[in-house]
């Protein structure tokens, strides 16, 4: 990596840079030997382990066992994910210096997918997960960042689809007598893939044993550390980054995620305005998360149909560090049956004025809805669509650390109605509370305000 290194600024060695490149290349040497080597490696984001694991290792893999002719399959989260690495790797194997450490060993066939060494019988395939694997081996697999958001973390579908894909199309694909599977990542969630894999090894005894590397941003103790990186980040990067992720700094710096609790939001950090001053210049949208269905109305106790205004912004935290903002300037809630649902909708979106955009759920019995309210708002407001994917944890996902860093701001005159007592009681429930709808209307808010749907400056 010294020698080739690819990157216009200089490269950042740290203990745990160190620690893993001597342990990798101590798996290609026991490789090379006939022993295999399964390996967790886990950093906190942004700390190089895909500049070590995913672009130099498989190119210095190559090289050192050219004689070899071996295979590499690299895969993580997502097909463009993969085509990047899978381009730098190349770019490595391509530069001059490279050249000149392995003279014999250039690209034959390539695409970002699938490329070969001149003359090697071996090739290189990078795939997302669950992507078009079969036929290929490898006696290198490198999986890479696995999961790419809380919401996909926190949603079991997902983890389980993840699972699946590690189990059946990856581990599969390892070649004989020996191979080296390398797992790294920043770990979301106690069931993620690291998680299932250390379940596996306790229940089945002849499921292969992974050694662990773990690298958690603070650790106690005499052999431990303050910061892990001062190489590269300063202590204001890692503080800041702490306020912003707040519990969830347990997994994204320290990698150890926690077990989730009955609550997974911070209500009692919401700060609560009397007054508009000093409120910031924002784009605001109305979210709307509806019910009138059938089943709902025939609950014991049934579910609120909410329309939630208000705007997101960025703030810049020493480090360079983003913090996301959250503020709610009115909410209306309702529990009727469709044509007051309807009548209420219609009446907020005209008070709103054409300055704010509506924000409709279009699942399944709601689309009409949606559609009918396109229509007959045309001209006097902007109304969206609103398919926010996910399960309702997945959605929420994105606002717990703006909960947690007290970065959610409610002006209360603007709570009409119950919608404080309800819009608090959903929060503080959840995912375990008998109503989620506030918390459905607020994900779809928060979602307009910071993916560019809510474009009208108020």
């Amino acid at each position: 990596m010294r020698y080739c290194w690819w990157m216009p600024g200089p490269l950042h060695e740290g203990r745990h840079t160190r620690a893993i490149c001597r342990r990798l290349s101590q798996a290609v040497y026991d490789f090379r030997r006939g022993v295999s080597t399964y390996l967790i490696i886990t950093v906190p984001f942004r700390h190089g382990k895909s500049d070590i694991v995913s672009r130099a290792l498989p190119a210095w893999f190559l090289g050192v066992n050219a004689d070899v002719k071996p295979d590499v399959v690299m895969t993580g989260y997502g097909a463009s994910l993969m085509a990047k690495f899978s381009r730098r790797a190349m770019a490595i194997v391509d530069s001059p210096s490279y050249r000149r450490v392995f003279p014999g060993v250039s690209i034959g066939k390539r695409t970002e997918a699938n490329w070969t060494i001149e003359g090697s019988t071996g090739e290189v395939t990078a795939v997302g997960l669950g992507g078009g694997i079969t036929g290929s081996g490898g006696h290198l697999i490198v999986v890479d960042d696995y999961c790419k958001s809380r919401a996909e973390a926190v949603s079991e579908t997902f983890r389980n689809k993840v699972w699946d894909a590690f189990r059946n199309d990856v581990f599969t694909r390892r070649n004989s007598p020996a191979s080296i599977v390398c797992v790294t990542a920043t770990p979301w969630h106690v069931d993620d893939l690291i998680g299932r894999i250390e379940k596996a090894e306790a229940s089945d005894k002849t499921f292969p044993r992974f050694e662990r590397l773990s690298f958690p941003a603070r650790k106690p103790g005499p052999d431990g550390w303050e910061t892990l990186f001062p190489e590269h980040f300063p202590r204001e990067w890692y503080d800041s980054q702490r306020a912003v992720l707040g519990k969830q700094a347990s997994a994204l710096l320290d990698c150890c995620p926690q077990p989730e609790g009955g609550s997974r939001f911070a209500v009692d950090a919401v700060v609560w305005h009397d007054s508009l001053d000093g409120w910031p210049v924002l784009r605001e949208t109305r979210a709307w998360d509806l019910a009138s269905s059938s089943k709902e109305r025939d609950k014991d106790d049934p579910d609120w149909t909410w329309g939630i205004r208000g705007g997101a912004r960025s703030v810049r935290l020493p480090g360079n560090v983003e913090r996301k903002e959250l503020w709610i300037r009115d909410m209306v809630c309702i529990r009727a049956e469709a044509p007051e649902r309807d009548r209420l909708i219609r009446e907020t979106a005209l008070a709103d004025g054409g300055g704010v955009s509506q924000a409709i759920e279009a699942f399944g019995a709601y689309k009409d809805t949606y559609t009918q309210f396109k229509a007959a708002l045309t001209g006097a407001c902007i109304v969206r669509r609103s398919n926010l994917p996910g399960d309702k944890s997945a959605k929420a996902a994105p606002l717990e650390p703006v909960f947690e860093g007290g970065c959610v701001h409610v002006y209360r005159p603007g709570c009409h109605g119950e919608a404080e007592t309800r819009w608090k009681e959903d929060f503080a429930a959840f995912p375990n509370g008998k109503h989620d709808d506030a918390v459905d209307a607020t994900s779809i808010l928060f979602h307009e305000s910071t993916s560019g749907g809510s474009r009208l400056l108020i």
